[in-house]
């Protein structure tokens, strides 16, 4: 059973989680809200980002989504999809590779059952994950796992969208900074952005620094306990240069604003800074659960989705803005019918 936090006051009907991204990258809805004014202070166009964090410096997250979801055949003809959790993908020296894979439906799944992939691989299931997947061993003659994931894998999108996968959804699926693969979900602010929109944004002052923070199961793994202390935050990995470390630095010291894009560049940028302050280059892995009543120390604003009542995202953002004020946007959002979740609109906290 998900946990859906006594402090969210919100219901989201499932008809307002969007299925699709809007027709035109970029051309999503805004919301934003001020802490200072404790509420809500705008409501337009995405584009409209510029008048609220033009002079920050604005720091992203060049992670690239691989293609990660695969439809399989049981040896009976059963159809069955798999998740492949790229990040745990070891190869061997056979030529084949270990990699684990959350696997539905997950009836009649066994211990040495094959399952066979498009191009003629194979994944024999070897053992349950941590993760309550499986570990299995996958091979394919005259093909590497990553080359074959490139040429017969889909963008995995999340269980919510309740649709087909189409051949748009490896473009819309994301960011168009995009340059370092490794997440099996998209660090969906960055949806949002166009080369346009960025380029406007440091037209107006706004400095642009980057980050990669792969993104795993473990921040859409849902939240199932009471007490959050018993949730168990799986590791993603991340990469600070020396060149974003000492922007963020000389931001800090004078005062400027550091505008994250998404929740992902967040735990990068705070998990750094539980590391010391000034930051430093970092090549670590992350664990951080953000939620109430901590609070940020290097991020000042935050460019985010709507997000599900039972993820750490959510958890995240009330550490930021209060449970009232994140009550009150989520209620403002859907009074003015804003669309939720990963293809969904955006907020914007300054």
């Amino acid at each position: 059973m998900t946990h859906s936090p006594p402090e969210f006051k919100v219901f989201i009907p499932d008809d307002r989680i969007a299925q699709f991204p809007p027709e035109v990258r970029g051309e999503s809805r805004l919301l934003v809200v001020s802490r200072k004014e404790g509420k809500v202070v705008h409501i337009g166009a995405f584009r409209d980002v510029a008048d609220f964090v033009a002079g920050d410096l604005l720091v992203l997250n060049e992670t690239k989504v691989l293609p990660a979801r695969v439809v399989g055949h049981k040896p009976g003809g059963g159809i069955v999809e798999l998740l492949f959790l790229t990040e745990s993908a070891q190869a061997l020296g056979s030529g084949g590779w270990t990699v684990s894979a959350l696997i539905n439906p997950v009836r009649r799944l066994r211990i040495g059952l094959n399952i066979n992939l498009p191009g003629e691989a194979l994944f024999q299931i070897q053992e349950r994950s941590a993760l309550g997947g499986w570990v299995g061993h996958w091979e394919c003659v005259g093909t590497g796992f990553m080359e074959w994931l490139d040429k017969f894998g889909m963008a995995p999108l999340p269980p919510y969208i309740r649709r087909e996968t189409e051949p748009a959804d490896r473009e819309r699926y994301q960011t168009v900074y995009a340059r370092s693969p490794g997440s099996i979900a998209a660090p969906t602010a960055g949806l949002h952005f166009t080369d346009e929109i960025l380029n406007n944004l440091q037209k107006r002052g706004s400095d642009v620094a980057r980050l990669t923070l792969h993104v795993g199961w473990g921040t859409f793994e849902p939240i199932r306990s009471d007490d959050l202390a018993n949730h168990h935050m799986h590791s993603e990995r991340y990469e600070i240069t020396e060149a974003t470390a000492s922007a963020i630095n000389r931001a800090k010291e004078t005062g400027r604003k550091v505008t994250a894009i998404g929740t992902t560049s967040v735990r990068a940028l705070e998990d750094a800074a539980r590391h010391g302050i000034p930051l430093t280059e970092a090549n670590r892995e992350a664990y951080i659960f953000i939620r109430p009543p901590d609070k940020l120390r290097i991020v000042d604003r935050l460019i985010t989705n709507f997000h599900r009542p039972d993820s750490t995202l959510l958890q995240l953002v009330a550490a930021m803005i209060g449970w009232d004020l994140l009550n009150d946007a989520y209620a403002c959002a859907l009074k003015e019918g804003l669309r939720f979740y990963s293809y969904g609109d955006a907020m914007a906290i300054v």
